[in-house]
């Protein structure tokens, strides 16, 4: 027997999973590297939670994910309160997944570290699709490693990750959609639909993945000689899976508002004020210094449509205009966590950007009559410099912020522990099973109090985003519905108490003294005495 000959039998003799493993080697390995990069730094993260309190989300916006999430559970979706339907999840499909935890365990400690390892799930996903890009892009391993690097330290990614928001969701869906765009083949046109409906579902703003995709695809496609009337009609069909996909939700919301969008987008989506634009000019000076790789990615975007792959910077930029235009304030607050994505997608273009321009550089030794052996040396070391130089200029600025954003991870955690989860335990313990409150806090309220809620910003609450109240009508309408309770912050509660005429009484009140995610350090319940309020 030869010796290429032992090597096919020992091939052959091997299960089919290591042979898939040896024929994929380097996207296992890739996998590999995302996995062990995102456990390192989601470990960071933890780990300053523990220190300071128990487990919990950055969030209070993360528990209203999670009672849809039981809602769906216990047989009643997307009921917010019993028996009061709303259309108020952003992402209907990450409460789908979610509700799968309640299925495991109903204790809350465990509910936690179940959203926590779907997250993380996501997260290594998307790490993962980064350097599978960076591989393609560039066809060197080393730039795969650089790039899964660079995402994961960009600073508040890993902090929005365990946040429990639907952010893993959402930034998987946006980066497999670029991967799939750049994959040419027909059959990837029905996947491409059915990761675009997805991807509205997981965020309404998704449907910009549809909106591009489907109008510069068959672009690329003409540009490369594969578009043809068959084409055509396969894309179309993808647009026809992505709004199969889309259709339950979008009819769901028209039978229960008449509005095809959930009503936290119409809660928030306004025309912005002089001062919402302000803080947005104010803020993005400040990222552009925080994270320079933003102004490398936008430069190094435009070397990418050259390329014709255009995707990872179109969308950064159509992201980034669509929430100046619509919630220039909204996007900024929770720690940019709506921005997120946007800096995640600029840092994909920086890297690739460089990546592809930088192996042309390094290539140029072949047009040269040039020794082959010292040819490879020179290539070698010359890419190993230049992703070294890369992951200094655009990683080492950032680790100041990455490091902050670590310990405000912890302490975030403790804020909404200690005020928002604490006060919906004393409601639960303390209140009529039967009692109704109104709040602005509409997630942890909610979930552990298990009481009927009205949300005064409207977010899960249809009557007050859509009913056009003055603030009497609006205490008129708690009147009727049987709400007794106010759970504001004080300094919100001001304006209601005085139109009150000060009929009411302070329960109990939880003040923060090192306050750095909640609207504000007090918060307090408030019962109405109605027989005496006039307003």
């Amino acid at each position: 027997m030869t010796q290429s000959d032992a090597r096919d039998s020992d091939h052959n003799n091997r299960s089919p999973p290591l042979r898939w493993m040896m024929k994929h080697a380097v996207s296992c390995r890739i996998l590999l590297g995302a996995f062990v990069i995102t456990a390192i730094s989601c470990w960071q993260y933890i780990s300053s939670m523990l220190v300071v309190t128990s487990p919990g989300f950055t969030l209070d916006d993360s528990w209203i994910h999670l009672q849809f999430a039981r809602t769906i559970y216990e047989g009643t979706p997307f009921e917010y309160s019993p028996g009061y339907p709303s259309t108020g999840s952003t992402s209907p499909l990450w409460s789908w997944i979610l509700s799968g935890v309640f299925y495991v365990t109903t204790d809350t400690a465990n509910i936690v570290w179940g959203v926590f390892c779907i997250s993380f799930a996501f997260y290594v996903g998307s790490s993962f699709l980064v350097g599978q890009l960076a591989m393609k892009y560039s066809e060197k391993e080393l730039w795969s490693y650089a790039s899964i690097m660079g995402f994961v330290v960009v600073p508040r990614n890993s902090w929005v990750m365990l946040s429990g928001m639907e952010t893993p969701l959402f930034l998987f869906l946006l980066i497999l959609s670029i991967y799939v765009l750049d994959l040419p083949e027909m059959r990837y046109d029905f996947l491409f639909g059915l990761v675009a409906g997805l991807a509205f579902l997981a965020r309404p703003e998704g449907a910009i993945v549809a909106g591009l995709g489907l109008t510069l695809r068959p672009v690329i496609l003409g540009a490369d000689n594969r578009l043809s009337l068959h084409r055509i009609g396969s894309l179309a069909l993808g647009g026809l899976i992505a709004l199969a996909v889309a259709a339950p939700w979008l009819l769901y919301c028209m039978s229960v508002t008449g509005y095809p969008l959930p009503d936290t987008f119409y809660a928030k989506v306004h025309i912005p004020t002089e001062s919402e634009i302000k803080a947005w000019n104010d803020w993005w000076l400040y990222f552009l210094m925080e994270m320079p790789h933003i102004q490398i990615g936008a430069v190094c975007g435009a070397f990418l449509i050259l390329k014709n792959r255009p995707f990872p910077w179109l969308f950064a930029i159509s992201l980034t205009i669509m929430y100046r235009l619509a919630t220039p304030y909204a996007s900024l607050i929770n720690n940019a966590r709506y921005l997120v994505p946007i800096f995640d997608l600029f840092m994909i273009s920086a890297i690739l950007g460089l990546a592809v321009l930088m192996e042309k550089v390094i290539g140029l030794p072949l047009k040269r009559k040039i020794n082959p052996t010292k040819h490879r040396a020179i290539q070698c070391s010359g890419r190993t410099i230049v992703v070294c130089i890369t992951i200094l200029a655009l990683v080492f600025p950032m680790t100041p912020s990455y490091m902050f954003q670590i310990t405000f991870f912890g302490n975030a955690v403790k804020n909404i522990n200690e005020q928002q989860v604490h006060i919906g335990i004393w409601l639960s313990e303390n209140l009529p099973e039967d009692a109704v409150f109104v709040t602005h806090d509409a997630g942890a309220l909610r979930f552990f109090s298990n009481l009927t809620m009205i949300d005064m910003a409207g977010l899960v609450s249809p009557d007050i985003v859509h009913g056009n109240m003055t603030p009497s009508e609006t205490l008129e309408y708690l009147r009727n519905q049987g709400c007794e309770y106010f759970v504001f912050f004080d300094e919100l509660f001001s304006f209601w108490g005085s139109l009150l005429h000060y009929a009411y009484i302070r329960l109990y009140t939880v003040h923060l003294d090192d306050n750095v995610i909640s609207g504000r350090d007090t918060m307090s319940v408030f019962w109405i005495n109605w027989t005496q309020a006039w307003y």
